[in-house]
């Protein structure tokens, strides 16, 4: 079994204020991009995960994790062979750990022939991640509450898309930004409403007058 797990761009991003449970309530409109890496999923007798890069093969990436609790709602043991083939720069946004997990919750599912619906995934994406439940569906997708609450959009047409990455690492990336969040910074939803708009009524160039 393949699966491609595809990087997302956020075309908004807002933060609405900081919840009970420590998260962030947020606003994004996220959608799926061309680049991929791509997981193969084979038998085995234990979990395995392999990946060439050292740091992303085991129990610490977050696939062996999907495959455990994908494991605990069917009943069953564990036990695949995953390997990763990377191609989603890391650390960078653009969402490749978690759709690496979601792709984990698709491919299982069929290699364990557990029958799980889309939805009975979501419910598992939504403890693995803000952001995993979105990429079992993919496309252009509204986000709101910590990630976790999807509602599919209309989608893009065909883009070129210019990606260009840092030579910038920042430890714990995620916190770290929500950190520096003030309320002044937060949002009422707006610009993402805007771009919901832009999205129905398909003018996404504003000709010259």
């Amino acid at each position: 079994v393949e699966v491609p797990a595809y990087a997302k761009l956020n075309l908004t991003f807002e933060v609405s204020g900081r919840r009970d449970d420590g998260f962030h309530q947020i606003t994004t409109i996220m959608q799926t991009i061309g680049l991929a890496d791509l997981l193969h999923f084979e038998p085995s007798a234990d979990l395995k995960v392999k990946c060439e890069y050292p740091e992303l093969a085991g129990e610490q990436n977050l696939v062996w994790n999907a495959a455990v609790e994908l494991g605990k709602a069917g009943g069953i043991e564990p036990a695949a062979k995953i390997t990763i083939e990377k191609h989603i720069p890391v650390a960078m946004g653009l969402g490749g750990g978690s759709s690496d997990a979601a792709a984990a919750l698709l491919g299982l599912n069929v290699l364990w022939g557990l029958g799980l619906s889309v939805e009975e995934l979501a419910g598992i994406a939504a403890g693995l991640g803000s952001d995993v439940s979105f990429f079992l569906w993919g496309g252009t997708a509204l986000a709101q509450g910590r990630g976790e609450q999807i509602t599919s959009l209309s989608p893009l047409p065909p883009l070129a898309v210019t990606l260009v990455f840092p030579d910038l690492a920042i430890p714990n990336k995620t916190a770290a930004m929500y950190s520096k969040l003030t309320m002044g910074q937060f949002s009422d939803g707006g610009v993402t409403r805007q771009m919901i708009r832009i999205l129905t009524s398909g003018q996404f160039v504003r000709e010259s007058v």
